[in-house]
């Protein structure tokens, strides 16, 4: 039995045979071409037939004589924007439920909307607006008032309403005009967390409207295979890997682009005594994406951002920090550049790390000392990952770069800009994804959950 699985990247569309032997999977082969934005299905059938031996790929996938499974990430992704009341609390939610589904969260809005919000709503409108607020049976106000503004707006694009159930009647009849889907809370009470029916209805919107366009729906039309977001499929194979590979329970998984890095944590947080948690309870899966941090398309963005971290790493030289600033404008100019001089390859590896460092602490949490009537304790907000032992490197730079260590990295974030600690573990044993198979593995996992997951994990290259 064999399996074809192929992922359309921004950059790249890449695709790979996995030759399932008794209970294992092997690599047959792997083939990337660059992806044709103006139409994703012509990378994609090059791909498709180039893995498929006999020619007719498509009809045979069609017939059932070829396993497909597929992702992209090619349209930039799902921008959601996110709308709840207290940002800790339900629009944290919201965030949750909109990165576990493979989104990436553009905007967020907290409270009331204000006329300026709804402009720039009309201006840019998202795919996505996750609209949440108040837990079931709780505050209405906010949530009544949101909905009206949104109403008299001239927004069109899809509402996924995800707030208190007391008003689902409310919200239904307000936003009868709208492209409007209803969601249990992700926040039915306090303590209790609900994403999944929210990031499954942004997954449903996926299939049904951003898959067309751009070739995406010729493919579907072609195969009769129907993809999901690249983002979603990683994080669902993430939890899978915590699930079911033994010692890889808890874990940190980064995937670096040139536009984008995504940070994935499998964790179940174990609070030490003395520990008060502030806030909602962790998932024991979390993927943040930060829009900000790549190596190509957001250099000029990560250099602004890091500032600090870079200059640190140049030891605070006037005249490197001047070239590093020159090298930033050269590889944003040029995305596909890659670097063969001794010079560009270590600014590419600073700025990496930094990328890595700061995506990282901001997907981390935060514990201070605070002292009450029972004594000193620590007060923390955020996943707690300084027990995490392994992390993973995936994507074009992480996959292809052996000498790269995100300890020290790591090691830099220490405090934040109000002296909280971040919650960053300091020594790790490193792990790449050498042939970048992660995405492609993620596919396969639908159908062969157990030797995918595992696969994954003897793919990897330990680094000494």
């Amino acid at each position: 039995m064999i399996a074809v699985s192929i992922d359309i990247g921004s950059t790249w569309t890449k695709g790979a045979v996995f030759r399932r032997d008794g209970q294992g999977l092997t690599l047959d082969r792997r083939i990337a071409v660059p992806t044709t934005t103006d139409d994703l299905s012509r990378a994609f059938s090059r791909v498709l037939d180039g893995l498929v031996d006999g020619g007719d790929a498509a009809s045979r996938v069609r017939r059932g004589e070829v396993r497909l499974s597929y992702s992209s990430s090619a349209k930039g992704g799902l921008a959601v924007a996110a709308l709840g009341l207290v940002p800790e609390i339900t629009l944290e939610s919201a965030r949750v439920a909109a990165y576990s589904a493979g989104a990436k969260v553009t905007r967020v809005f907290s409270y009331r909307l204000t006329r300026s919000d709804i402009r720039s709503l009309e201006a840019a409108p998202p795919d996505i607006l996750l609209f949440a607020g108040g837990t079931d049976g709780g505050h209405v106000d906010s949530i009544l008032a949101n909905a009206e503004a949104l109403a008299r707006s001239s927004l069109d694009c899809s509402i996924v309403y995800a707030g208190n159930r007391a008003l689902a009647d409310d919200i239904s009849d307000l936003l009868a005009g709208k492209d409007l889907v209803q969601v249990p809370n992700v926040l039915p009470s306090i303590n209790a967390p609900d994403p999944d029916p929210a990031r499954e209805a942004i997954r449903k919107i996926f299939l049904s409207k951003i898959v067309k366009g751009k070739g995406l729906d010729v493919i579907v039309g072609e195969t009769g295979v129907e993809p999901l977001p690249t983002p979603y499929s990683v994080y669902e194979f993430a939890k899978l890997i915590s699930a079911r590979v033994p010692g890889w329970s808890d874990f940190i998984l980064l995937d670096m682009g040139g536009a984008t890095t995504d940070v994935y944590s499998a964790h179940r947080e174990r609070p030490a005594p003395g520990t008060i948690l502030r806030g909602l309870p962790e998932p024991e899966v979390k993927r943040t994406v930060e829009g900000d941090l790549g190596l190509r398309v957001s250099a000029e963005a990560a250099s602004d951002a890091l500032k600090g971290l870079v200059a640190d790493a140049l030891d605070r030289r006037e005249e490197r920090i001047a070239a590093f600033a020159d090298y930033i404008a050269r590889v944003s100019a040029a995305p596909d550049y890659l670097p063969e001089d001794e010079d560009g390859q270590a600014f590419d590896a600073i700025l990496a790390g930094a990328c890595v460092a700061e995506a990282c602490g901001r997907h981390a949490g935060r514990a201070a000392e605070v002292y009450t009537p029972e004594g000193k304790l620590k007060l923390q907000t955020g996943r707690d990952l300084t027990g995490v032992t392994r992390v993973i490197g995936s994507g074009g730079w992480l996959s292809r770069t052996a000498s790269f260590d995100p300890s020290p990295w790591f090691r830099r974030m220490g405090v934040d800009n109000r002296g909280r600690a971040v919650l960053l573990p300091s020594e790790i044993s490193y792990f790449r994804d050498e042939h970048y198979v992660f995405p492609l593995l993620a596919n396969v996992a639908r159908d062969f959950p157990e030797e995918a997951a595992k696969a994954g994990i003897d793919m990897l290259v330990a680094q000494q």
